[in-house]
């Protein structure tokens, strides 16, 4: 039996493999919003409508010496919206999230690592 290893996960952002990450987690992915939402028509018929709003969250930590910290820091002031790619070498799996942005690097001033955090609007195209 093979055994999983968190950390070799890769994270492409804007083509270039981040580098230095932190050992508190290896990675987190969430969606905001239900993927289905009930909608109930004016002579009582109920549907189900996909809620094409929802939001993917991804969120990674570094380490506060990592090279690639600082290109994330920049890209979060500037507001810079790309591709971010994670590829899982354990599963060969590969998740694509377009139309993403940095929304926050977050960390105590004293701590040895930093949260990045993602929010992007499709995974997989879709």
């Amino acid at each position: 039996m093979t055994v999983y290893d968190v950390k070799n996960v890769q994270f492409v952002w804007r083509g270039i493999t981040l580098t230095g990450t932190g050992n508190e987690f290896a990675y987190n992915i969430s969606q905001q919003g239900a993927s289905i939402s009930p909608y109930k028509g004016v002579q009582g018929e109920g549907l189900n409508v996909v809620n094409n709003t929802r939001q993917w969250q991804i969120s990674r930590s570094f380490k506060v010496d990592s090279k690639s910290l600082p290109m994330l820091t920049e890209d979060n002031q500037n507001h810079v919206e790309d591709t971010l790619v994670i590829r899982d070498l354990n599963t060969d799996r590969e998740d694509v999230f377009s139309d993403c942005v940095i929304v926050g690097i977050s960390g105590e001033r004293d701590s040895g690592t930093r949260v990045v955090t993602w929010n992007a609007l499709y995974r997989n195209g879709k």
